[in-house]
């Protein structure tokens, strides 16, 4: 389940790039891959001719990829310097850029900024916006309004490791938790931007609930502070919850669903499935050697390979299958097994939603991440509802809650950037 992000991030590149970069045929290269938010081909193309790119489109590169690998320091003072150097020539793109660098903002806790650049650009340019980047807008304007005055997230105890136990069931990942005087489930969701609450839940835990609401994909939906969440031994204060029906929707018999809002208060942390085990980790070695194997814009992508295909895939706990991406199969075809089932299953979502999806069924597929390859047994293809159409970020495959039987431990780090199995 994953926050749709309805807004094209750079929605004048390829303007700026005809103002700028019209005689240099690099900036044009990594132009076009960042047009298509192919950010793995942008960064490798960054890293093997920044020398050759002219000063804007390299600082603009930079700016960039520092934001979608969370990097937000770099990201907002990159964005600063173009803003500074290079005003007269950025037409339309101020409008993207300044989004990017209030999402860098709201990374680093500088909500109230962040509230007051959205503000001015939906004031300024809301009558030329179409309806989805309105929206976008709209939500972050109450979601950093909000989270200016409220206290910010935290664990209690920093510094501190912690182990929590979760089972496998119905395919989801699963915690027990407590807040107040009410335990109940918890289900992670790795490809969330945000942490839900179920409404039940809320209202007998008696929170406030705000009177303005974000768009959650295809609804609305209202906010909420949990004042505590004790989790295994870790104990989180000030946790942002949208608020939706969870249970009356079937979704998950669980009452919350953690999002990766509250994973990345972490800089690492490993999913032991050989011990059912959550390691939430403070302090971490750097793995000498371990490629860059993860962006984190809000959601994680892993670089692998499918069948020896290079692949981008979406890390979505939410999903309870695996699945490959209909565009992918139909270019690979050839190298890919044939389908062996088709069929209509009903999908839901924690909105409410729910339809009858068309999918085939291939039976088997390897799936390698770094030097390490598992097998993957019945991976669903929707082939009317593709996942990447939500995303703006193009992705191949999405690998769900449970991995291949031979990945035994999933590392990620956020802080280095990489995603590494054993």
């Amino acid at each position: 389940m994953v926050i749709r992000k309805i807004i094209g991030m750079l929605f004048g590149v390829l303007l700026m790039q005809g103002v700028i970069a019209q005689e240099n045929t690099y900036d044009n290269v990594i132009g076009e891959a960042i047009a298509r938010g192919d950010w793995f081909e942008a960064r490798n193309l960054y890293e093997s001719t920044a020398d050759s790119l002219s000063d804007y489109m390299r600082l603009f590169s930079e700016a960039l990829l520092d934001h979608n690998f969370n990097k937000p320091v770099g990201a907002v003072e990159k964005i600063q310097r173009i803003y500074d150097e290079y005003n007269a020539h950025m037409g339309s793109n101020v409008f993207s850029l300044f989004w990017t660098m209030s999402e860098n903002l709201a990374k680093l806790g500088h909500f109230e900024v962040a509230y007051g650049i959205c503000t001015s650009l939906l004031e300024q340019a809301r009558e030329y916006m179409d309806e989805g980047t309105r929206i976008a807008y709209e939500t972050n304007v109450v979601l950093f309004g909000l989270k200016s005055q409220w206290p910010k997230i935290q664990v209690t105890n920093t510094g501190v490791n912690y182990e929590i136990p979760f089972k496998i069931e119905d395919e989801q990942i699963k915690f027990s938790a407590e807040s107040g005087n009410q335990r109940f489930g918890v289900m992670l969701d790795s490809a969330s931007q945000i942490t839900v609450i179920d409404r039940e839940l809320a209202q007998q835990l008696e929170l406030n609930i705000s009177a303005d609401s974000i768009q959650f994909n295809e609804t609305r939906c209202s906010l909420t502070l949990l004042n505590t969440l004790h989790l295994g031994s870790a104990k989180f204060v000030n946790v942002v919850c949208a608020v939706l029906p969870l249970r009356e929707v079937g979704v998950t018999d669980c009452s919350m669903i953690l999002g990766n809002d509250m994973l990345c208060i972490f800089p690492e942390i490993e999913l032991d499935y050989e011990h059912c085990r959550l390691h939430l980790r403070s302090q971490y070695d750097i793995l000498p050697n371990t490629p860059r194997n993860l962006m984190f814009n809000k959601v994680p992508y892993i670089q692998a390979k499918i069948d020896g295909l290079p692949t981008t895939i979406l890390w979505d706990t939410g999903s309870n299958k695996s699945s490959i991406e209909p565009h992918f199969y139909n270019a690979h075809r050839d190298q890919l097994p044939a389908t062996s089932k088709h069929g209509r299953k009903r999908g839901k979502t924690a909105t409410g939603k729910t339809s009858k999806l068309k999918y085939a069924i291939l039976p088997h597929m390897n799936l390698t991440i770094g030097d390490l390859t598992g097998g993957m047994k019945d991976v669903y293809m929707i082939e009317d509802m593709p996942h990447a159409e939500l995303m703006s970020v193009p992705f191949d495959a999405t690998l769900g809650a449970v991995p291949p039987v031979e990945f035994k431990r999933l590392i990620i780090n956020f802080k280095e950037m990489y995603f590494v199995v054993k």
